[in-house]
């Protein structure tokens, strides 16, 4: 049984983070068996060294900082963080069941994830950073908005004052135009299966639920393309199972 440990929310459906859903998404893609553990932000450091979980990144001042997902594998007993490495450690350790990253594509498929994230996250940040503070339960809050600068080098304001539609409206295009290439005529940037690059921008995407299913940004957003992001993103939601997770 592999355990997942992810961060916690007020929302409907609980997941918000840019992040760890890809790791949820990843395990439901290869119908792998998961239980959740929900950790608030200030408790992340202590319960990832107690399990074992290695620090992701530093914050600006040096110290190491410690994240969300990580997963705990009781097949292996390995503790595993790190989006990427959890995809690879699934890949390799469950064979049998569907691929996260197409055999042999794991050095395009990592230059595409680092160029996507380029490409939309200043955009989707400047959106969605401040806003992810109000929807975090009272415990996370306030951690939350007062580490944030130290990661991003920027005040929370800074950043708000950062946010323009048409960065975003670009940044997708772009997604567009390097799904267009593969020329299949799919909805999928490998062109007609599913992979890890579909999860990751997906859930990127996904941040924009902070904001609310009946918010203006986030209809603009699964109307871009032709509709084609609404399209991803409900097959997304559907994979996910999101409509079902409670906090417990």
């Amino acid at each position: 049984m592999i355990t997942y440990y992810d961060i916690p929310s007020t929302l409907p459906g609980v997941v918000w983070s840019p992040n760890t859903p890809t790791i949820r998404l990843a395990l439901e893609h290869k119908g792998i068996p998961f239980e959740t553990k929900w950790v608030e932000f200030p408790d992340i450091k202590n319960i990832s060294i107690q399990a074992g979980s290695p620090p992701t990144g530093n914050y600006i001042h040096g110290a190491d900082y410690y994240t969300c997902p990580f997963v705990h594998d009781t097949k292996t007993d390995r503790v595993v963080s790190n989006s990427w490495n959890i995809v690879r450690y699934l890949d390799e350790t469950y064979p049998d069941t569907p691929r996260l990253v197409p055999e042999g594509l794991n050095g395009l498929m990592k230059l595409f994830l680092d160029e996507a994230n380029a490409k939309l996250m200043p955009g989707f940040a400047a959106f969605n950073l401040s806003k992810t503070g109000e929807i975090l339960n009272p415990v996370s809050r306030k951690f939350f908005l007062d580490t944030r600068p130290e990661l991003i080098g920027i005040s929370l304001a800074e950043l708000d004052a950062k946010a323009n539609w048409d960065n975003v409206k670009k940044s997708l295009d772009w997604l567009e135009g390097v799904i267009e290439e593969n020329k299949k005529g799919g909805q999928y940037i490998v062109g007609d299966q599913r992979t890890y690059a579909d999860i990751y921008v997906g859930t990127k995407m996904r941040w924009f639920s902070v904001h609310g299913r009946e918010s203006q940004l986030w209809k603009d957003l699964v109307a871009l393309n032709g509709g084609k992001w609404g399209k991803l993103l409900g097959e997304l939601e559907e994979l996910g199972k999101f409509d079902q997770l409670r906090h417990a």
